[in-house]
C-alpha cells in the first residue's frame, strides 16, 4: 500500500467520523417571531418542525410560510456555521475572515457586479394594477376604458 493511498483512507475514515458526528448535532432556531421553532442536523436536514397554536389561530396565518422559511434557514445557517471549521480544518483550509463588525476595520471594497440590461417599458405597455380591487364584483369606471 502507498503511502497516497494510505492518506486517502485515513481522509477517507475521518471525513466518515465527522459526518457521524454532523448526523448527530441538532440545532435549533425560531422565526422572529417566536411562533415557528426548527431542529436540523449538522447535516442541515430538517428533523423537526413546530408551529405554535397561536400562529393558526392569529390574524396573519398567512405569514406562516414566511415564519417556517425563516426558521429553516436560521437552524441550517446555526448548522453550517458550527460544521465549517471542522470541514475546513479535515481538508487543510483557512476558515474564511470574519465578517466585518461594525468596531472593527472595514473590508477593502469590492468591484460591483454590472447590473444586467433591462428593456425599458414603453408607457402603453404598463399596466398599473393599484387602483384595482380585485376582491369585488363592481365594473370599473367607464372612462377609464379599462375593460
Amino acid at each position: 500500500m502507498t503511502a497516497q493511498h494510505r492518506d486517502l483512507r485515513q481522509l477517507q475514515h475521518q471525513a466518515a467520523e465527522l459526518d457521524a458526528r454532523l448526523a448527530a448535532t441538532r440545532h435549533t432556531a425560531r422565526s422572529s417571531d417566536q411562533l415557528v421553532t426548527v431542529t436540523v442536523t449538522g447535516q442541515e436536514k430538517l428533523l423537526d418542525l413546530r408551529i405554535d397554536d397561536r400562529a393558526l389561530h392569529g390574524a396573519h396565518v398567512q405569514k406562516l410560510g414566511f415564519d417556517i422559511v425563516e426558521a429553516v434557514r436560521n437552524a441550517r445557517a446555526a448548522a453550517r456555521a458550527s460544521s465549517l471549521p471542522h470541514l475546513n480544518a479535515l481538508f487543510g483550509k483557512q476558515p474564511p475572515p470574519p465578517p466585518p463588525s461594525a468596531t472593527g476595520p472595514a473590508a477593502p471594497p469590492q468591484a460591483a457586479a454590472p447590473e444586467p440590461a433591462r428593456r425599458a417599458a414603453a408607457p402603453e405597455d404598463e399596466e398599473n394594477f393599484a387602483d384595482l380591487d380585485f376582491l369585488t364584483d363592481d365594473e370599473p369606471d367607464a372612462g377609464g376604458g379599462r375593460w
